[in-house]
């Protein structure tokens, strides 16, 4: 499978995701984003010192290249840790703000009350009333909250 293929699939799924995949593509990316500043910072000032200490510029492009790379599998391991969600459903019994975008959920499902620690996806429960029947998907790891249903 060629490039324009797999640019091609990914397009087309792209546009026939629902709201609760786009909500979570879209706080994943912002997480995974954050976790690539740090590379691009390096890359940089290997470039400024590269410069300033009158290196070849090989020698500055091999350096960066080798960031590159580790950048890269650093990513793609620490994306994994994103991907195991799972399902709860029941009542919305109480959601509380315990810190400026961290919220802290209790779902009675069946007859146990779960509490969930959510700091990314919290904003969304907001709009769902008390007692209301929810579907969430939670992931435990890095506290990531998508509704997908109210």
């Amino acid at each position: 499978m060629g490039l324009k293929d797999k640019f091609a699939e990914s397009f087309a799924r792209s546009k026939t995701m629902t709201g609760p995949e786009k909500r979570a593509n879209e706080i994943m990316g912002k997480i995974l984003l954050k976790k690539a500043i740090l590379p691009i910072v390096i890359m940089f000032i290997v470039v400024i010192a590269g410069i300033a200490m009158k290196l070849n510029p090989w020698l500055t492009l091999g350096i960066n290249l080798i960031v590159a790379v580790g950048a890269f599998f650093y990513i793609k391991n620490a994306s994994k840790k994103y991907q195991n969600f799972k399902p709860y459903v029941g009542n919305l019994i109480s959601l509380e703000k315990s810190g400026k975008k961290e919220y802290v959920a209790i779902i009675k499902q069946g007859k146990l009350p779960i509490k969930l620690q959510i700091a990314y996806g919290g904003e969304d429960l907001e709009h769902v009333k008390k007692n209301q029947l929810v579907q969430i998907s939670y992931n435990p790891d890095q506290k990531i909250a998508i509704v997908v249903t109210r």
